[in-house]
């Protein structure tokens, strides 16, 4: 959405100012105001200090990044953002205090001059420098934050929703929404299964297809969220739309009505006025979604570095084992239907496929000798350390699937397509604790760990699954 990019950009500036307004404060009442004799110095110039401030800068915006103060505040309240911003300034303010002068107090404590521990001087510097950030950064976020809002309210910068159901339901969300722009969402029409609504109006509103309209209808419309508004309570239904849009990225909510639906998987929102349950929303905050892509292209880039000799030790044996290239590449569909192209090292016959694609099975004939001992040792997989560091794939997500499969899998196991609102990755929770796919059963088996790994995606469950992929390797347990 164009207006919450502005948003963004505008804390981001906003707050770099509230940085280097409050250094700048506290080298005043320093050394030229004059309130403290001991430091006083009117000749120091404020750029003798300026790459003590622009380091202190970069420490405050990796610290508000981490901290997920960057994150999309449009679905809380003012007071929960000015509450949360609050706490994060406190306890950055006080590692600051610690770092700069806690060598200092414990000598005062160790000299029992207890007296000396906080000065006048460290009090009122701390807090005019904690003071005066706690209220620039909140006051400037919400200046930020009332013009966006303006700019929704006339019209600027809206993000285009489908409600799906017209019923009376849909028709009072589509008021709702008309009375609240600062949500951000501009109503694009009604999705219905009632083949009599196509092609008509339901509340003025045009009603653009059905269900299996969707994939056309979200592209061609631009449509960044839809809202499932239908009183039906069947879980069934809920599952047949999911179907249609599962590979896009949106941001899905139904009303309170459907609660029993799907529950416990729900996100609530209640913020101007409008009582939305956000269905499936990211698990992961957008600061550690960040962190865990710096991770996979440290890692990647080292792997493939390391591994080198390695690769090239395999590719060599590959050639003297079996005819073909050395390289197996194949399309594979990623997050939200993203088309890249995976690489592997050969570990079966070229005519492996000769019929079409099929399964792997346990002692498969197609696989070669040296390819049997490449997987399970998971070397076959290093290639794919590309694909990460280009972005395609991550190190931990579930398994990248042909089109061929999803095309068959989206029919028979419920909920497969929701594993594409994750990036692939090259090992994941289901890889670990499961074998190769041989049938349907292990599919299903298979979605029912990465769904598990959606609800709990972190950083510290990334890190565990590597270690424990590191023990798969090592002992061969959960590889064919």
């Amino acid at each position: 959405m164009l207006a919450r990019k502005f948003e963004k950009y505008l804390i981001f500036v906003s707050d770099v100012v509230s940085f280097n307004l409050a250094f700048a404060l506290i080298f005043w009442l320093r050394y030229q105001s004059g309130l403290f004799p001991d430091s006083f110095d009117p000749g120091r110039e404020f750029g003798h200090f300026s790459r003590l401030a622009f380091a202190l800068s970069l420490i405050w915006i990796a610290y508000f990044f981490i901290s997920g103060l960057y994150r999309d505040w449009y679905l809380q309240s003012r007071a929960v953002q000015v509450g949360v911003v609050s706490k994060e300034i406190t306890i950055g303010c006080l590692i600051i205090l610690a770092v700069t002068t806690g060598s200092d107090m414990l000598e005062q404590i160790q000299r029992h001059r207890l007296d000396h521990i906080i000065t006048w001087s460290r009090a009122a510097t701390f807090l005019s420098y904690w003071g005066t950030f706690l209220v620039s950064v909140n006051g400037f976020r919400m200046l930020s934050q009332s013009l966006v809002r303006r700019l929704l309210r006339k019209g600027i910068g809206l993000d285009r929703v489908l409600i799906l159901g017209a019923t009376e339901a849909g028709q009072r969300m589509q008021r709702e929404l008309a009375e609240v722009p600062e949500m951000g969402w501009k109503l694009a029409g009604y999705v219905d299964e009632n083949p009599a609504h196509k092609g008509r109006e339901f509340a003025g509103v045009p009603v653009l297809g059905k269900y299996a309209d969707l994939p056309a209808l979200i592209p061609g419309h631009k449509i960044g969220g839809i809202i499932i508004s239908h009183e039906s309570a069947s879980h069934n239904e809920i599952l047949r739309v999911l179907s249609h849009v599962a590979e896009f990225p949106l941001s899905i909510f139904i009303v309170p009505d459907l609660y029993d639906v799907a529950s416990g998987h729900f996100k609530t929102s209640a913020v101007h006025g409008i009582t939305l349950k956000q269905l499936f929303p990211e698990h992961m905050p957008a600061w550690e979604a960040k962190l865990k892509r710096l991770m996979d292209m440290v890692i990647a880039a080292l792997g493939l570095l390391l591994a080198a000799p390695l690769m090239a030790l395999t590719a060599w044996l590959i050639r003297l084992d079996s005819k073909g290239p050395v390289f197996y590449s194949q399309e594979r569909i990623g997050q939200y239907g993203k088309r890249f192209m995976v690489h592997k090292f050969r570990t079966m016959r070229t005519d492996a496929e000769a019929s079409g694609p099929q399964w792997a099975k346990a002692g498969d004939a197609r696989v070669t000798r040296l390819g049997r001992f490449l997987r399970r040792a998971r070397v076959d997989e290093l290639p794919q350390l590309w694909c990460v560091l280009i972005g395609d794939m991550s190190l931990v997500g579930p398994r990248p699937e042909r089109q061929h499969f999803i095309s068959q899998l989206r029919h028979e196991v419920p909920l497969y397509l929701r594993r594409l609102k994750m990036k692939p990755g090259l090992t994941g929770w289901a890889q670990v604790k499961h074998r190769y796919d041989t049938s349907i059963d292990d599919v299903k088996t298979k979605v029912m760990f990465d769904l598990w790994y959606f609800e709990n995606m972190s950083l510290s469950l990334d890190l565990y699954i590597l270690l424990r992929t590191v023990w798969v390797v090592i002992t061969g347990h959960g590889a064919r």
